[in-house]
């Protein structure tokens, strides 16, 4: 959050661009800045384009919301390929979606060089983060945190790491939809909301990462790297994080309240890490040490590597992958399929529905 409009200046940083929403009118996508009060366009819009952070027009209040919706990749978690299940509530409502990362991180691990899954849980009613979520929301991630712990648990003895990048919830976006409906009279906020700049995906989700339960080479990082490289596993962890990191009771009746109130300074938008599904809960800010350090520890973990992303003003950052390369792309879509085949006949195994998981 900038609590000093005059900061913000263009052409936008990097950091900058990634800290403001992504929006599309089905034609044009763009990225949103919303001007605070206090400036002569209090309460309009920039339309700032994506790679050089240049102002490309400006949209009057109101009419922004009537054009413009927030991109939403996860929209329609059923629909995608690498998706997984539901989970629901009694009366059969969908509460939580499951689905496989497209890109996984580790495609040739250990002697048998297979490739190692990274689900995500994906709310299906709100893009907001987790310290948004209803009782029944948590309650029904906690049930897919448990399964998935139980499915990686079933491969090999893998172990899970969650983890999340989540974002205030976007105020003037929603203040502009109010604009439209003629509720409230255009003005700029006082401060200027942003979202985590690690969050890729503009809709809450949590990463479930696969843990191996002891050291194992990372044959893809070895071709790479032209030498052996060594997944540390399950030793890469502990259950501490640093001091700028806050540790809220994940069971607690008050988390969401709890999340809210730590990530607070921060202008609402945090990160999270947690050691399997018993360990202890933290949040942090999204760029500071505590994240850096949980972004390290992932790579030693997965024989990855992590280094300064200057997308992120230079916070360190897992070097994933990429699937640009078209043999990588099929081999991640071969791992998909096999992964969704195994997901099925563990849950066949268990006698539960994948679209109605409780």
């Amino acid at each position: 959050m900038s609590d000093h409009p005059e900061r913000w200046r263009f052409p936008l940083t990097p950091v900058e661009l990634r800290q403001l929403w992504t929006y599309s009118d089905g034609v044009l996508t763009t990225k949103g800045y919303p001007f605070p009060s206090g400036s002569a366009r209090a309460g309009s819009w920039a339309l700032v384009d994506r790679a050089t952070g240049n102002v490309q027009g400006v949209v009057r209040p109101g009419e922004f919301s009537r054009r413009f919706h927030p991109v939403d990749v996860f929209s329609d978690v059923p629909g995608l390929p690498n998706y997984l299940g539901t989970i629901t509530a009694a009366d059969g409502a969908a509460l939580v979606d499951l689905m496989l990362d497209r890109n996984p991180f580790m495609l040739a691990n250990g002697p048998g060089r297979v490739a190692r899954p990274h689900a995500l849980m994906v709310p299906r009613n709100h893009r907001d983060g987790w310290s948004l979520a209803t009782a029944q929301e948590l309650a029904a991630r906690n049930t897919a945190m448990t399964l998935i712990a139980e499915w990686y648990r079933s491969l090999d003895g893998g172990h899970v790491v969650f983890g999340a990048n989540d974002s205030a919830l976007n105020l003037a976006y929603l203040r502009d939809v109010e604009v439209a409906g003629g509720t409230v009279a255009a003005s700029g906020a006082d401060v200027v909301i942003t979202k985590n700049p690690r969050q890729e995906a503009q809709h809450a989700h949590l990463h479930a990462f696969y843990v191996e339960d002891a050291a194992t080479e990372n044959y893809e990082s070895s071709v790479i790297q032209g030498f052996p490289v060594i997944a540390e596993g399950q030793r890469a962890f502990s259950a501490a994080l640093g001091t700028d990191a806050i540790r809220v009771d994940p069971d607690g009746t008050k988390f969401a309240a709890d999340v809210r109130s730590a990530a607070q300074p921060w202008g609402g938008s945090y990160c999270s890490y947690q050691l399997g599904v018993d360990g202890p809960f933290w949040v942090m800010p999204d760029l500071g040490p505590s994240q850096d350090d949980f972004n390290r520890r992932l790579a030693r973990a997965d024989g990855l590597k992590a280094a300064p992303d200057p997308n992120l003003g230079g916070a360190i950052n897992l070097v994933r992958p990429t699937l640009a390369d078209a043999g990588r792309l099929h081999a991640a879509q071969q791992a998909t399929a096999q992964q969704r085949a195994s997901f099925e006949t563990f849950l066949t195994h268990r006698g539960l529905n994948p679209r109605s998981l409780r």
